[in-house]
């Protein structure tokens, strides 16, 4: 095959999961889910980490803002819940500035 005639395939999120996810049952190897799908066995093997990689995140604990916002990738103070808590912080702090200053100026 010749880079001139080869056009790359777009797969949807979907199928991809579908794939995945019969390649990684019992009854089945990746050698007969690439034949039926006609996809490479490195292509399967590249979605397989990806969903390794990725499907924690689907059972979060949706509870607890901490856990949700480091998981997605916030730095410690930098969550939205966080950053509101720094504003309001500082909010307060202007204020008592204001009156400091209002008393001795």
């Amino acid at each position: 095959m010749t880079g001139q005639n080869y056009q790359r395939r777009f797969h949807s999120p979907e199928f991809k999961v579908k794939v995945v996810l019969e390649s990684i049952q019992r009854d089945t190897t990746i050698e007969a889910v690439c034949r039926r799908y006609n996809i490479g066995r490195s292509v399967i093997g590249r979605w397989r980490e990806e969903f390794k990689k990725r499907s924690p995140n689907i059972f979060l604990d949706k509870r607890n803002p901490k856990k949700k916002s480091v998981s997605q990738g916030f730095k410690p103070g930098e969550s939205p819940d966080e950053l509101k808590k720094i504003i309001a912080d500082l909010t307060v702090e202007k204020e008592v500035l204001k009156k400091v200053q209002g008393l001795f100026g």
